[in-house]
């Protein structure tokens, strides 16, 4: 009993404060639930570094540098093949005049030359050569750049993820998130024409948008179905009359038929009277069989003795 009634003491006595921290704590969650939701959507963009490396004036210029020296060295490579190609005529037409040591210092020059060639061709080319080594320091500070003012959009615009699509290609992407006129933009290219048309695709978006709303809108469906409704009514209603008028022309087509089958009968009895003899049966009123007339007995002869 003491136990009881300290214990409802205790609940009067801080009923209030444990309500009021309940109705805090209440407070609290809602008004951080929408900011939690927001954490958890994050923004992502996307650009197209292609786009952007074809208006660059710096990549087009160090494009052309690394073509033109790739060319050269083709050049060197093609004119190394050709002085092969003429040592070795010149060894299978001249071998039976030379020397058995000239025709061995010409086979070791021609080794030779193979040899420069493989090394010239594996140097420039293969991982790690000369090429690679031209695209990477001639590229890089370009690639930086455009990287770092797709940060700077990225950050400036609250983006969260930033997609490269040229490199990372995407199903669909909506072109409102489209941040590849803005990186542009900030690498002071010419724009004008790409924002146009991202311009242009992004309405045609917002029509097929409202268009397609306004034909799922309750309104727009309930004419649709009236429509339908009202269709379908006067399909059935031509579908009915349709059948009346088959009914109509079946029944006139009869009444025509029991017509002709009258005035078949009727013209049938008069046709046999006239050409058939009298039957010598006759039918009885009763409606029994019909029963044979009498023979009629011809006179006695009186001129017979009797």
């Amino acid at each position: 009993m003491t136990f009881f009634l300290a214990s409802a003491h205790f609940r009067t006595l801080f009923a209030p404060h444990i309500a009021l921290f309940f109705l805090a704590a209440w407070a609290v969650f809602l008004h951080s639930a929408p900011m939690l939701v927001l954490a958890q959507t994050p923004k992502v963009g996307f650009v197209n570094s292609n786009t952007i490396r074809e208006r660059s004036g710096d990549y087009q210029n160090a494009k052309q540098r690394i073509e033109s020296n790739v060319n050269d060295w083709k050049r060197q490579i093609d004119e190394q093949q050709t002085a092969i190609q003429v040592l070795e005529t010149d060894i299978q037409k001249k071998r039976l005049i030379w020397s058995e040591a000239e025709l061995r210092e010409r086979e070791l020059t021609l080794q030779r030359k193979r040899m420069e060639k493989d090394d010239f061709v594996r140097s420039h080319f293969n991982t790690g050569g000369k090429f690679d080594t031209l695209v990477v320091s001639t590229m890089k500070p370009i690639e930086a750049k455009i990287a770092a003012a797709i940060q700077e959009v990225g950050i400036t615009e609250g983006y969260d993820y930033v997609w490269d699509k040229s490199t990372q290609p995407l199903l669909y992407a909506n072109p409102r998130f489209d941040l590849t006129v803005k990186v542009m933009e900030k690498l002071g290219l010419f724009t004008d024409d790409i924002k146009a048309k991202l311009q242009e695709t992004i309405d045609k978006i917002d029509r097929d948008v409202k268009k397609l709303r306004e034909e799922t809108s309750p309104r727009a469906v309930g004419r649709r179905l009236s429509k339908a409704l009202e269709d379908a009514k006067k399909a059935a209603e031509e579908t009915v009359n349709e059948a009346k008028k088959e009914v109509e022309n079946v029944k006139k087509d009869f009444e025509t038929t029991a017509k002709d089958l009258k005035e078949i009968r009727l013209d049938t009895p008069a046709k046999q009277d006239s050409t058939k003899p009298r039957s010598n049966t006759s039918i009885p009123r009763d409606g029994g069989a019909p029963l044979p007339k009498p023979t009629p007995t011809p006179p006695a002869d009186t001129t017979k003795p009797r």
